[in-house]
């Protein structure tokens, strides 16, 4: 049955974004901070690649990030491809090193850095591929080099610039995961620094994108037209009131915002709060966000009381727009923290994973605290895990 969600993607607002806001390196204090967080599993064939391997996981070390690499595993009980793949499950990062060969086939007809490739993408890991400048590559070796060209970008890199490569791509994600995206109404953007008080939100932009800087400009009207509405930023999600907007033009392309923001009262939907027969409005969140995202039939939709447990579609827009897959991860983060947050369903994102594009799919893992409805009940960590069709 087709989610019925999907049906209304016609109504979606387009989203307005600064795709020419790149993303500033942080300093190198809040790389090591947004390091310590991150396992970087090292894949590939170990007895051709030992040296290389050896610099990889000191480059990663370095960086404050912790290595994932067979070397180091040490004794294990039962099968050593479960420890592989128990390995990568639990890594932020996946890092494949593509040499001349291919590696002993498996049971599973793919070699073990294939299998650790495959087993990554399918739990949403951030994955970098680094096919070495070596001739005469085995023809199963091209073959999985080129399966990873059709998802991934994976330019030759020289032996001796691998763990520069690796340093450089490990600051991008840091970059990407430390830059405080934001959303006012369908505007979407960069901020420099966002400040609060009880009653009010100032965020700081530099803005690139000459439809973004439109389109905050409307926003500033006289007291009684100014934007009303969402603003979503960081895992937060608040009602809010523009009242004011000041602008500094440069003579750089960029234009610099000062915004500022009253906090207002969300208009709460009293049946988020209504239990349906044995289901708790915790239950009937989760099927909504299992529906909505997941594609899985609702079980309420034969009682006709499948509206209990109606999402809408959060990322409706990002099925109508070509977004840079950089960027991705978080605008689709932050559209999710609207929906779910901004309403009153959860009270927190807990986990959020987001695994590349393939064959129109992406793998979720989604978990969030639920809201404390009740001073005596203890909030509850719930998830969800499975594929997220965006085409």
């Amino acid at each position: 049955m087709r989610n019925r969600s999907r049906d209304r993607d016609g109504d979606a607002e387009a989203l307005i974004i600064d795709l020419a806001a790149a993303a500033e390196l942080p300093p190198s204090n809040e790389i090591h901070h947004w390091a310590r967080d991150q396992r970087v599993f090292i894949s590939s064939v170990m007895d051709e690649l030992k040296t290389e391997r050896r610099a990889v996981a000191e480059a990663i070390r370095s960086l404050g990030a912790e290595p994932v690499w067979f070397e180091e595993f040490g004794g294990r009980d039962g099968d050593p491809n479960d420890a592989y793949t128990a390995e990568v499950a639990s890594s932020t990062v996946y890092v494949g090193i593509l040499g001349q060969r291919y590696g002993r086939l498996l049971p599973t007809r793919f070699s073990a850095t294939h299998t650790e490739y495959l087993f990554a993408e399918e739990h949403g890991l951030r994955i970098s591929v680094y096919p070495l400048d070596v001739p005469d590559r085995e023809g199963r070796q091209q073959a999985f080099l080129e399966e990873v060209w059709q998802f991934h970008t994976a330019p030759l890199v020289a032996v001796g610039d691998l763990p520069a490569a690796v340093v450089r791509r490990l600051e991008r994600i840091a970059a990407e995961d430390l830059a405080p995206w934001c959303k006012l109404g369908n505007v979407v953007f960069r901020a420099s620094s966002v400040s609060e008080t009880k009653e009010q939100i100032v965020v700081t932009a530099k803005v690139r994108s000459r439809d973004v800087s439109h389109a905050l400009d409307q926003m500033a009207g006289e007291r009684w037209s100014s934007f009303d509405g969402q603003f979503t930023w960081h895992g937060r999600s608040q009602a809010v009131r523009v009242t004011d907007i000041e602008v500094t033009t440069t003579a750089s392309t960029s234009r610099a915002y000062r915004i500022s923001l009253e906090r207002r009262e969300p208009q709460r939907d009293s049946l988020l709060d209504v239990s349906l027969g044995k289901k708790t409005p915790d239950d009937l969140t989760e099927i909504a966000i299992r529906v909505a995202l997941l594609d899985e039939q609702n079980p309420l939709s034969e009682q006709q009381m499948d509206f209990m447990a109606d999402l809408g579609d959060p990322l409706a827009s990002l099925r109508k727009q070509k977004i840079p897959d950089e960027i991705f991860r978080a605008i689709a983060q932050l559209l999710l923290a609207e929906a779910l947050i901004g309403s009153g369903r959860i009270a927190r994102i807990t986990k959020f994973r987001l695994g590349a594009d393939v064959a129109g799919k992406r793998r979720l893992e989604l978990g969030w605290e639920t809201p404390r409805r009740y001073s005596n009940a203890k909030p509850q960590q719930r998830q969800v895990s499975g594929s997220l069709r965006l085409r």
